[in-house]
């Protein structure tokens, strides 16, 4: 759970003849001009570009690129205004960061604080709406995260995060995603080069997840949270009893008609016994 922070994705690219430069070791990703470039040159129905995008993926996904890639066509959409198909891409960027695909172009270059300046232009040309606002709050998070839990970013998405708990209380992501800010970064193990940015509070994270769960008690990623959060602040029994708990849960999803796939090929489910067996469970 160390790469907290989920969401948005995008995708368009290069004309078919382009598609082999991609795949030789000391090629690089397209630059945010080819990619405009691109844009005015092709003019492709949304099904020739997402046969295309097919194509790509499957290369880039070969690669330790693949999140460089998508955070180069983010680049080029922001670049040009369009902000839906960028908060595409650059939730796909992040996605492949936290999988370990990314291989950052440019060796000081911090992967999200570089999107900052395009959410803050959308908000300034878009009409603000919920998902914009928490795709904000998400750059924001990213990239305080991004250098070891940067006090200023950091505060700009808990409050952006909380107007929106504010606004629709019946959203679980909003407090979800306070949860995740405020435990991770209160924990040494969150540090950047091992200066700890001093925040205390983990147990606002506690109790927002409680207060998710008194209404969504069958929430699975919640549950998986609250187990991580209790194994990292150092109570391993309480944790084995949230994956105890969050087992029988993922089972009473299955048995009700919530899961349809065998529970053995279940992500989550996998990734529960998972967490018992290294924790030595005998109930599995």
């Amino acid at each position: 759970m160390r790469t907290i922070f989920l969401l948005l994705f995008v995708f368009l690219i290069s004309d078919c003849k382009n598609l082999s430069k991609f795949s030789g070791k000391n090629t690089k990703p397209p630059t945010v001009e080819d990619l405009e470039a691109w844009k005015r040159r092709l003019n492709m129905d949304e099904s020739e570009i997402i046969e295309l995008e097919k194509k790509i993926r499957e290369m880039a996904s070969k690669t330790r690129s693949a999140g460089a890639l998508s955070w180069k066509i983010a680049q080029g959409y922001m670049k040009i205004g369009d902000y839906d198909l960028a908060s595409k891409y650059y939730n796909k960027a992040i996605q492949e960061e936290g999988s370990g695909k990314t291989e950052v172009i440019g060796a000081d270059v911090h992967f999200f604080e570089s999107s900052l300046p395009y959410f803050d232009k959308a908000q300034l040309l878009m009409p603000i709406d919920q998902q914009l606002l928490f795709e904000t709050a998400l750059s924001y998070a990213n990239a305080s995260k991004d250098r070891g839990w940067e006090p200023k970013r950091r505060q700009i998405a808990i409050e952006i995060f909380q107007s929106l708990s504010r606004q629709d209380n019946r959203d679980s992501r909003f407090p979800y995603q306070l949860a995740l800010i405020y435990f991770d970064s209160s924990m040494a193990d969150s540090s950047w080069e091992g200066i700890n940015a001093g925040f205390q509070d983990q147990e606002k994270a506690f109790t927002l997840l409680d207060s998710i769960l008194k209404k969504e008690p069958r929430n699975v990623p919640v549950l998986f949270a609250k187990g991580n959060f209790l194994y990292r602040f150092g109570k391993a029994q309480e944790a084995k009893d949230i994956y105890l708990h969050l087992k029988n849960t993922i089972e009473g999803l299955k048995k009700d008609g919530f899961i349809k796939e065998d529970l053995n090929e279940n992500e989550s489910y996998k990734n529960v016994i998972n967490n018992l067996n290294k924790m030595g469970s005998s109930e599995n």
